[in-house]
């Protein structure tokens, strides 16, 4: 696989098997980031956690495969996921430690640019 990082940035989930987006959104936008150190952040419903990440071929597609811990309502959360690259999309599954698993769909969070005044 490319040694560059194609992962990298912000995306927004925006679909998934068990919640709503009405729901997702509960806290606050339910996104998905990734660093260049190989860890990132999830959060979505009341969920917000701290990921490790590794890059991976999965059916011969760039992906990633993580692990996350974190807290759900004040209560300690962790779990595992894995992520494919479909154009400006991830389509993957998050799995809770003895809990929920759902598939989901993120898209890439683009940064806007500022329009300077003539």
């Amino acid at each position: 696989m490319d040694k560059t990082n194609i992962f990298l940035g912000n995306w927004r989930i925006v679909e998934t098997e068990l919640w709503d987006l009405d729901d997702l959104d509960l806290v606050a936008p339910a996104t998905l980031s990734l660093d260049p150190k190989h860890q990132g952040r999830i959060a979505f419903i009341a969920v917000d956690g701290q990921l490790d990440y590794r890059l991976v071929v999965r059916d011969g597609l760039p992906a990633i495969e993580f692990s996350f811990e974190g807290f759900d309502e004040g209560d300690e959360v962790m779990g595992r996921g894995w992520a494919v690259l479909e154009g400006e999309r991830l389509r993957g599954r998050l799995f809770f430690h003895q809990g929920d698993d759902s598939s989901f769909v993120a898209e890439r969070e683009h940064t806007r640019r500022s329009r300077k005044s003539p």
